[in-house]
């Protein structure tokens, strides 16, 4: 697995990071997304969710996966002023139920019409 990060969100207390793998490419010739990283700095320390996608993650053993994450987290989790302690969850979900839900580009702010009703 050869690990890329793209910070999408940055606030004065939160990073938002889509992961994905430049070893496996789309139709397209685009790096495949393999999960996503929330962090939340706080004076106590960094909390977040860490989302690889169920696919990526069987991909590993548990003790890769775990070995994984935790140099993810350290490479991240050590910005200057936070205490270096962090409480992360992680997950494995399957995307046959993904979906984004936005306004984005909306002029009224009213849902595409293909937006399926929840």
């Amino acid at each position: 697995m050869n690990l890329k990060l793209k910070r999408l969100v940055r606030t004065t207390s939160s990073e938002e990071y889509a992961l994905f793998d430049l070893d496996q490419v789309t139709a397209e010739n685009v790096p495949m997304t393999i999960g996503k990283l929330d962090l939340h700095y706080t004076g106590e320390g960094v909390y977040g969710t860490i989302l690889l996608w169920d696919e990526a993650s069987r991909r590993l053993t548990a003790a890769q996966r775990r070995g994984f994450i935790r140099a993810l987290l350290a490479e991240l989790a050590q910005p200057m002023g936070v205490p270096n302690e962090y409480v992360v969850e992680f997950f494995a979900p399957t995307l046959e139920h993904y979906e984004v839900f936005h306004n984005v580009g909306d002029e009224d702010g009213a849902p595409d019409d293909d937006t399926p009703d929840q």
